[in-house]
C-alpha cells in the first residue's frame, strides 16, 4: 500500500521543483526577477512545510489505526531526509510505540535516537519526549529536574504538567486541569488525559466520577496501552 505520508511529501517537492522551473524559464532573462522569485520561493516552501509538520499528528495519532500508522511511519522515517519533518515523525513514532505498549521497542528507538533526542544544546522539540521517557521509566528526580513550569505556553501539552503533578501527589490539583483539557474528537491524547484523570480519581477515592471515567475509558481500542490497563484493572 502506497505510503500517504510520504506520497504527500513528494508531492509538495514536485509542485516546488515546477514552480521554480517555471521561474526560470519565464524571467530567463532577467537574473534579478530570478533571485527575487527564488528566494520568494523558499520561503514559501518553509511555510507549506512548517504546515506539512503541524499536520503530520492529525494524520496519525487516531486511535482506529494505531498499528497501521506505526509501519506508515516508520517507512517515512526511511525515506524522508528533511530534518524538521524527519524529527516530527520521529517524535511521532516514538510516541505511537509508548502508547501501544511496546516497551522493548519504544526504549530502543529512543537509545538509539538518543544523541539526538537528549542533546543539551537542541531545541524544545525533543522536551516532551525526554519528560515522557523520564515518567514511563518511572524516573521521578530526571522528570522533576527537566521540567520547566515556563515551556508549558511553548509546548501546549497539558500532559506533561498532569504528569508532574501526580509525580508530586498534588492529585486535585492534576484533576482539576485534566478535566479542563477535554476534546470532541476522542484522540489518543484524549484517552491520555481520561487515563491521568483515573489515577487522580483513584488516590482521592472519588467512587462516582471513578466509574463514569473507566466507563468511558473501556469503549476505546485497547491497542492502545492505557486502555488496556484500565480493562484488566477493572472489566475482568
Amino acid at each position: 500500500m502506497k505510503n500517504k505520508i510520504v506520497l504527500s511529501y513528494r508531492f509538495i517537492i514536485l509542485v516546488y521543483y515546477l514552480l521554480a522551473f517555471l521561474i526560470v524559464i519565464i524571467n530567463i532573462n532577467h537574473l534579478e526577477r530570478v533571485l527575487i522569485y527564488s528566494l520568494i520561493l523558499i520561503v514559501l516552501f518553509g511555510i507549506v512545510v512548517h504546515i506539512y509538520i503541524l499536520n503530520i499528528p492529525k494524520l496519525l495519532l487516531s486511535n482506529k489505526y494505531i498499528e497501521k500508522n506505526l509501519s506508515t511511519v516508520k517507512e517515512a522515517i526511511d525515506k524522508i531526509h528533511n530534518k524538521s519533518i524527519n524529527d516530527s515523525l520521529i517524535t511521532i513514532y516514538i510516541f505511537l510505540l509508548e502508547i501501544s505498549n511496546y516497551k522493548e521497542e519504544y526504549q530502543n528507538f529512543v537509545e538509539q535516537n538518543s544523541k539526538r533526542i537528549f542533546d543539551e544544546k537542541q531545541n524544545r522539540h525533543w522536551y516532551t519526549i525526554k519528560l515522557q521517557y523520564y515518567y514511563n521509566l518511572n524516573k521521578k528526580d530526571e522528570y522533576l529536574k527537566l521540567y520547566d513550569s515556563q515551556l508549558d505556553n511553548k509546548v501546549k501539552n497539558p500532559l506533561f504538567k498532569i504528569m508532574y503533578l501526580i509525580l508530586n501527589e498534588e492529585y486535585e490539583e492534576a484533576l482539576e486541569l485534566s478535566k479542563k483539557v477535554t476534546s470532541q474528537q476522542k484522540d489518543i491524547g484524549y484517552v491520555m488525559r481520561l487515563y491521568y484523570r483515573i489515577i487522580c480519581l483513584e488516590h482521592l477515592e472519588k467512587e462516582n466520577e471513578l466509574n463514569d471515567c473507566i466507563n468511558e475509558m473501556v469503549e476505546f481500542n485497547d491497542q492502545i496501552h492505557y486502555v488496556k490497563e484500565i480493562k484488566d484493572k477493572y472489566k475482568k
